[in-house]
């Protein structure tokens, strides 16, 4: 990697960095009426009332957006194939479906990009979900013939894939704290489901390589997953409750990530989740993806019980918060890289990074720090292939529905004509796109108050 790394000035990457952006395709793509999510939203579960419906009909619009992405220089982007359009129905594999993603990687080919192309992102198929979802035996096999039937058709395609996208939050979200589906409160089911997410990515890693052993440019194919990494510390209070949060802290960061990376780092299952070995999971990286947002301080509180008496709500005195709640916390990316390239020692991929701000406010700043924690990290000689911004596009934002906005673009899902509006952070990562830096003009054109933090001024 080619980086003349740090000037006064500019923030420049290596040669062929990819600056791309992610979706998922539940959440843009709409109609995907064969799923457990679709059904779950029906219910009436969604936060602000609405259901996924048509989403951004990415699905049928999907060539005017890869065109504005062009148009805005964007180099990759990061999309999912969802299991319940491909196989509605058990073993019942529906080929106008894969034609139909096949234009679309095709259409993604045509305009250059870098595609990262994700095979689970959360989504069920709504007869795999009647039959016990991961909880089934039978479920591993079921996902190992959709994952064969998908390589096989659209292997060609991918510089990038993601066997699964963060398979601990649906673990812990559905199975341990009840808030997605199948809406669990139960240790012994997220064991359970965590254990078929390690074996589900150990069969699909190899059976990738196996049937496509080169990607497009010749190289080996490179797999991994894009795992979530939140920043989780103890609030610290005095007392008792203080050494509560730091063992609160201790177990969620084995419970959000460090079980799952021991696992694969050593190929012995991490005590968290139980049971014997896992076939072949050892070393089954080729790159390690990295989903960071925020950092998460845990704090007691005993009037939580249903979260076990911990409050992850809180941020300190003067930090800022997204329009999720969430802390803004650029170290917490750099942290992260370091500690995911000190326990692999494989190239990292930034997969997801963004922030919800429906305002645009925030992102502009929010981008450039974390960038620039990013280029810390380049620095220091830890390879960085590229990173895919959340999201490409205004989405259907899973629980909190479409009133959490994360998109580059600005989408309202309720407009007739669900017109692409390009928000200014659009143009901010446009302008780092070509010319492969953050710049000193840039971020004093659209984030001037972030200029000291980025360039140490």
């Amino acid at each position: 990697m080619k980086c003349n790394a740090f000037s006064k000035d500019s923030l420049n990457f290596p040669d062929n960095f990819i600056w791309g952006t992610s979706t998922a395709g539940h959440q843009v793509e709409g109609g995907n009426e064969f799923s457990d999510w679709w059904a779950w939203e029906h219910e009436g579960l969604i936060e602000d009332g609405t259901v996924s419906g048509r989403a951004m009909d990415y699905w049928n619009r999907h060539e005017e957006d890869h065109a504005l992405m062009a148009k805005l220089a964007y180099k990759g982007f990061r999309l999912g194939i969802e299991w319940a359009r491909v196989e509605p129905q058990k073993d019942r594999f529906d080929c106008d479906v894969v034609e139909h993603y096949r234009r679309i990687l095709q259409s993604l080919r045509k305009h250059g990009f870098k595609i990262c192309l994700t095979l689970h992102h959360w989504v069920l198929p709504r007869w795999v979900a009647e039959q016990g979802d991961w909880l089934n035996p039978d479920t591993v096999d079921h996902f190992m013939r959709y994952a064969k039937f998908v390589i096989n058709e659209l292997g060609t395609f991918p510089d990038y894939w993601v066997t699964m996208n963060e398979p601990m939050v649906p673990a812990i979200m559905g199975n341990l704290l009840g808030k997605f589906p199948p809406q669990r409160r139960s240790i012994r089911a997220y064991r359970a489901v965590s254990r078929a997410y390690l074996r589900a990515h150990a069969r699909t890693y190899h059976l990738i390589h196996k049937m496509h052993p080169l990607a497009p440019d010749g190289n080996p194919s490179r797999v991994g997953v894009a795992m979530a990494y939140p920043w989780i510390e103890p609030w610290n209070s005095p007392g008792p409750a203080g050494w509560y949060e730091r063992f609160t802290a201790s177990i969620a960061r084995r419970v959000a990530f460090e079980g799952w990376d021991h696992t694969i780092s050593t190929g012995k299952p991490h005590w968290i989740h139980g049971g014997p070995a896992i076939a072949d999971i050892k070393n089954s990286y080729d790159y390690c993806g990295i989903n960071y947002y925020t950092r998460v301080s845990l704090k007691y509180d005993q009037r939580r019980r249903e979260q076990y008496w911990i409050d992850d709500t809180k941020a300190a005195p003067g930090i800022d918060v997204t329009q999720m709640g969430w802390q803004i916390y650029p170290e917490g990316l750099y942290r992260t890289i370091r500690s995911v390239w000190k326990l692999f020692g494989k190239p990292i991929l930034i997969t997801e990074n963004g922030i919800a701000d429906d305002t645009d406010r925030q992102r502009p700043r929010y981008i450039v720090e974390h960038l620039a924690q990013v280029h810390r990290a380049i620095r220091e000689g830890i390879p960085i292939l590229g990173y895919f911004h959340w999201s490409f596009i205004d989405n259907f934002e899973w629980r909190e529905g479409f009133a959490k906005r994360f998109g580059l673009i600005a989408v309202q899902h309720d407009d007739p004509d669900l017109t692409r509006a390009p928000r200014r952070s659009a143009y901010l990562y446009s302008d780092i796109a070509q010319k492969n830096a953050v710049t000193r003009e840039t971020v004093e054109t659209y984030a001037p108050e972030a200029v000291a933090t980025v360039f140490g001024d």
